[in-house]
């Protein structure tokens, strides 16, 4: 499932500084890689829905390039690209399942006059 993906992910970017990296170095990576493991709640509202198996089920896929100083090991950029595997979601559910959870956290922080 996408649990295994995700610890994958944020495994491989934990170990990528070596432990000789200086500190400026390290905490430039770790800002940089807190920032795009951080990513994932808010991609995942955009591409998770509940289904009548599932509450919350990843509807989407993700890849994730992360690049690095080959000098020191450590991340210097990274980017992602989400593609959305369901898109008949947005404008259709069957019984018992709903729409992609980024919608009904929209609304659920919106006043009444948005509403």
């Amino acid at each position: 499932g996408g649990g295994g993906r995700r610890a994958s992910a944020k495994e491989k970017a934990e170990t990528s500084s070596p432990d000789d990296a200086d500190d400026a170095f390290r905490a430039n990576a770790t800002s940089l890689e807190d920032r795009v493991l951080s990513s994932n709640p808010l991609l995942e509202s955009f591409g998770n829905a509940r289904t009548l198996k599932n509450d919350n089920s990843s509807r989407f896929g993700k890849f994730i390039k992360i690049s690095f100083n080959t000098d020191t090991g450590t991340i210097v950029g990274a980017s992602i690209s989400n593609y959305l595997l369901e898109k008949t979601r947005i404008t259709t559910q069957i019984e018992g399942e709903r729409n992609y959870h980024i919608f009904y956290q929209l609304f659920s922080g919106a006043d009444e006059q948005v509403l």
